[in-house]
């Protein structure tokens, strides 16, 4: 089979890539890690394309991901080739940014209280600092805090408003579809320092949560993250759902937690496309 593995060679992320490229190689599979935007047509001439870390880390010229990105995916359509992330779940991140975290909050989901109107402001708990994110936006750019005498001043445009909240780390938890596989704990948060993480166990409740918000995506095949904020040493709140291309940490994780994984991974891109074929 013949595999081609979109990424950013700018990037420290794509030594996860070669990861994967490695383990798909292994199984006897031709596979190429193309630098995304790729500067070329696709054609036929792959049979399986998984988009991965493809993401642009930088702050001033982030936004152009996005358009490189529903270049390809139109591009792609005119083509037979399979594509993992589908792309087509209900809470896309491309599609409609963080606006989904507005509607699970509205309808009593575990998740960081947001909103996108200031009308809604009574919403929110009463707290010192908000937060202000775009819709459409990552890695923290283009994030603002707010303090509370600043909100009657405040206009959200395509933008999310959220509380401060305090919190001693951020855990991450990873499926593949609905399927948990392990979590990662940063401490104090991943943003902007990126300490490294250890490897945590997520109370079942919390594993169930992220399953549920993976289960109204409802996307044919995906990888999964679902970001929680650990408030103290017993509970947890949502902070963010990521299925298109999420960087998965694989560098980081024991060796039984990576083969592990690797194992499932490729089980279920084999299942996807049909058919292993060598």
């Amino acid at each position: 089979m013949r595999i081609a593995i979109l990424t950013s060679f700018k990037e420290k992320c794509t030594e996860e890539d070669f990861i994967i490229a490695k383990s798909f190689a292994e199984d006897g599979h031709k596979v190429d890690l193309l630098d995304f935007p790729i500067n070329f047509n696709i054609d036929e001439r792959y049979d399986l394309i998984l988009l991965k870390n493809a993401w642009l880390l930088d702050k001033h010229a982030y936004r152009s991901y996005f358009d490189n990105l529903e270049q390809f995916l139109n591009e792609i359509k005119k083509t037979k080739c399979k594509l993992v992330s589908s792309q087509d779940g209900s809470l896309n991140f491309d599609k409609f940014g963080k606006k989904y975290l507005v509607d699970l909050y509205k309808n009593k989901y575990n998740v960081v209280p947001t909103i996108d109107d200031i009308n809604d402001i009574g919403e929110l708990p009463v707290v010192d600092e908000y937060i202000k994110k775009p819709y459409i936006a990552y890695d923290g750019f283009d994030m603002q805090q707010i303090r509370r005498n600043q909100l009657k001043n405040l206009k959200l445009q395509n933008e999310v408003l959220q509380p401060k909240l305090n919190f001693i780390s951020e855990v991450q938890l990873y499926f593949i579809n609905n399927k948990f596989q392990y979590a990662l704990e940063y401490t104090p948060h991943k943003w902007p320092d990126y300490p490294l993480p250890h490897e945590f166990k997520p109370a079942k409740k919390y594993i169930e949560q992220a399953k549920e918000i993976i289960e109204i995506n409802n996307a044919t095949c995906s990888f999964n993250r679902v970001d929680f904020l650990r408030l103290n040493e017993k509970d947890m709140i949502m902070l963010e759902f990521a299925d298109t291309n999420p960087n998965l940490s694989l560098p980081l994780l024991s060796k039984p937690t990576l083969n592990k994984f690797l194992k499932e991974f490729k089980k279920v891109i084999y299942s996807y496309i049909g058919s292993k074929r060598v």
